[in-house]
């Protein structure tokens, strides 16, 4: 039988005759209040696509009166530069006084952000779904517990952000959620940082593209070192061209730069910069290479996964191991599924009562004692996650969960086609049944996952298996997203680019870490950013914040964070790093949190209910 069919009241032997009138007047009001609701959570939309709210969209400084000098400018508003503008301006770090003057000062410190919002690949997507209560991330979504020392230290020690286990059935992995246990996006790490780096002096420009940065005379020349390595005569300077939305081009001094880009849109800038003509940089800068990576997600008004108890686990057809899967002419005309049932938000009708409990539909029980139906539940399902990841040198790291087969490249350029924003800095774009592609594509999704469920003994129950899902939401990290060229990193020369070695004849390009933080030995020019990291790090918001950590101790003597022990902050720093040991892998807080209101829900009985109506 259908688990939500229309069903008649059952009589309680009450005569409600006397108080009709009430009751309709009542249900008037009712059906008004929800029409409200439903009006100001539906999607909007511009043009033929559903438009979403775009998590790290905060307030900022005001371009028409950017300063004409900072001491310190950060280039690039993602986590690893949020993350350095916060130590810099927290850790007691200071700079001479006015003219060389007067007393030390803390320095002032500018980032400017050439996208609208901060977060970089940190890009989270609220007001989702049909009723515009779920949270989806696009990019990075989650992080390790214990090995991920420095974000697990911002996020549960620094911040006091919820969490709670990413995969139901493994404590490896964290996910960011609110009081109530609702995903609220990773981007919130960096919507926390920036918060309190600016109630400490930061001067945050949103729409404010950086695109050269070039050294004020004098200029260095060749041979002019001291023996450290460092150019002789005096601190060099900087200029920052920075293009805002007015077209008109802005011009910041700075002593000291960051970047907080990856590697394409670094060579853009430096490529642009006198730079590149007499200061050579470290070998360390060319070692990287982008990958591609693409998901897609799938909205229904019914998580029929959920219904069946499908909580966790990744699934796939064809399979990875199918023989012959190259030859599968399907791998190429048909959506790719790559997909985890634990990876959506979805929600349940009654989730905001106060006991969540599992027969909290909004229904009240019939007089005879029969239960109400189970609860309606909606939310987003992970169809595809892929990316184009192969062998690497003697390195393969995928880092996701999933193996990728020979024909890995098929899948994000599977949806070049599809996930094609008006907006060319969006990665993402979010399609309904309204036009000819949006039906195409969710009808050819929902078509595979029906036959593959059928095809593992687990088929998926009527109406679910006839109800198509009304959005996709497909997302495409590659070279064409200007600020970003691609969705994380590897090294050209595999695992061994990205080894920890600071002893002075390191190999830049098999130590590009330690190299990459100050790839020039005459500037105070430097990098964080996961595409220069170690490489278990690399495509983790870890490897930026182990660089960003590098840079404000080593070379901004900024002091140890307060929300680390000493001798955890010991482990990221690379002349005591060792990620590998015991202590260094420990988790800083056990999972005290406990189950997300969704997860107690699930436990009291929601999908058994359904599971069990399903057999009827």
């Amino acid at each position: 039988m259908p688990l939500h069919g229309n069903s008649q009241r059952r009589s309680s032997g009450v005569d409600f005759n006397s108080s009709r009138m009430y009751i309709v007047l009542l249900s008037c009001l009712v059906l008004i209040a929800q029409l409200d609701l439903a009006a100001a959570s539906a999607p909007r939309k511009v043009g033929n696509y559903v438009k979403a709210r775009e998590g790290g969209a905060i307030a900022a400084a005001n371009n028409a009166r950017m300063p004409t000098a900072c001491d310190v400018a950060i280039v690039g508003g993602g986590i690893g530069g949020m993350y350095a503008a916060y130590r810099l301006l927290s850790g007691r770090v200071t700079v001479a006084g006015a003219d060389g003057g007067g007393p030390p000062r803390p320095p002032r410190v500018c980032m400017f952000e050439a996208t609208d919002r901060v977060g970089g690949r940190i890009f989270s997507l609220r007001g989702m779904g049909g009723r515009g209560d779920l949270c989806v991330d696009v990019g990075a979504y989650r992080y390790v517990d214990g090995r991920h020392t420095l974000v697990q230290g911002v996020v549960e020690n620094l911040l006091g952000l919820g969490y709670t286990q990413y995969d139901p059935a493994s404590a490896t992995f964290r996910k960011l959620v609110d009081g109530a246990g609702d995903d609220v996006g990773f981007v919130s790490a960096v919507e926390g940082l920036a918060a309190k780096a600016q109630e400490l002096g930061l001067q945050l420009f949103l729409n404010a593209a950086v695109t050269r940065v070039d050294r004020l005379p004098p200029y260095p020349v060749s041979g002019n070192t001291s023996s450290s390595g460092a150019a002789s005569g005096p601190p060099p300077k900087y200029v920052l061209t920075v293009y805002t939305t007015s077209g008109k081009a802005a011009r910041v001094a700075a002593d000291r730069v960051i970047f907080n880009v990856p590697q394409r849109p670094l060579m853009r800038i430096l490529q642009a910069s006198n730079l590149a003509t007499f200061t050579p940089w470290s070998r360390a800068l060319d070692m990287p290479f982008p990958y591609m990576a693409a998901k897609m997600y799938l909205y229904y008004e019914d998580t029929w996964w959920i219904y069946m108890n499908l909580t966790t686990g990744s699934f796939a057809s064809p399979a990875f191991d199918t023989p012959n899967v190259n030859d599968d002419p399907t791998l190429f005309t048909e959506p790719p599924m790559r997909a985890r049932y634990h990876d959506g938000d979805w929600k349940c009708d009654g989730d905001g009562d106060s006991d969540g409990g599992a027969g909290s539909s909004g229904a009240d029980s019939a007089a005879d004692g029969t239960p109400p139906l189970p609860p309606r539940c909606h939310g987003f399902l992970l169809y595809t996650y892929a990316s184009d990841i192969t062998l690497s040198g003697n390195s393969y790291k995928s880092g996701q969960g999933l193996t990728s087969p020979a024909w890995a490249g098929v899948v994000p350029r599977f949806y070049w086609n599809i996930a094609v924003n008006p907006d060319m800095s969006k990665p993402y774009v979010i399609l309904d049944a309204t036009t000819n592609s949006g039906a195409q594509l969710l009808s050819a999704a929902h078509r595979k996952l029906v036959a593959y469920h059928q095809s593992v003994g687990k088929p998926i129950p009527e109406p679910y298996a006839s109800t198509l899902p009304t959005q996709a939401l497909a997302v495409v990290w590659d070279p064409s997203v200007f600020w970003t060229g691609g969705a994380w990193h590897g090294y050209k020369n595999g695992q061994w680019g990205g080894q920890v070695n600071t002893s002075a004849d390191a190999n830049p390009a098999t130590s590009t870490p330690v190299a990459a933080i100050k790839p020039w030995a005459g500037e105070q020019l430097f990098v964080v950013n996961e595409a220069f990291a170690p490489s278990s790090f690399q495509g983790w918001a870890e490897g930026s914040l182990i660089l960003a950590e590098n840079v404000v101790t080593t070379h901004f003597g900024a002091a140890r964070p307060a929300f680390l022990p000493p001798a955890r902050h010991d482990c990221v720093l690379f002349a005591t790093y060792n990620h590998n040991s015991t202590l260094c892998s420990l988790s800083l807080n056990p999972l005290v949190q406990g189950q997300t209101r969704r997860r107690r829900r699930q436990a009291r009985g929601v999908g058994a209910a359904h599971a069990e109506q399903t057999q009827q």
